[in-house]
């Protein structure tokens, strides 16, 4: 089994973002997991379920988050 970490590793282009729906069931596949067990390796490994700006529901570093919040508090 691939480790979902492993698999960000590898591709740039999730950029520490996936958004909950199609794109998470590919990582999940190629990691030889469910959805749902995806879903909870995303949170073990620090990921929070947010929306973005078009209202889509995406998993977000939560360090990344913290780093925008307190660049916008400055």
């Amino acid at each position: 089994m691939k480790a979902i970490q492993e698999y960000m590793k590898h591709k740039p282009c999730l950029r520490g973002q996936i958004l909950d729906r199609g794109e998470l069931k590919r990582v999940a596949q190629a990691c030889g997991l469910s959805p749902q067990e995806a879903r909870s390796e995303l949170k073990r490994l620090g990921f929070t379920l947010t929306k973005n700006h078009h209202g889509l529901r995406i998993w977000k570093k939560q360090q990344e988050e913290d780093a925008v919040i307190s660049m916008s508090e400055s």
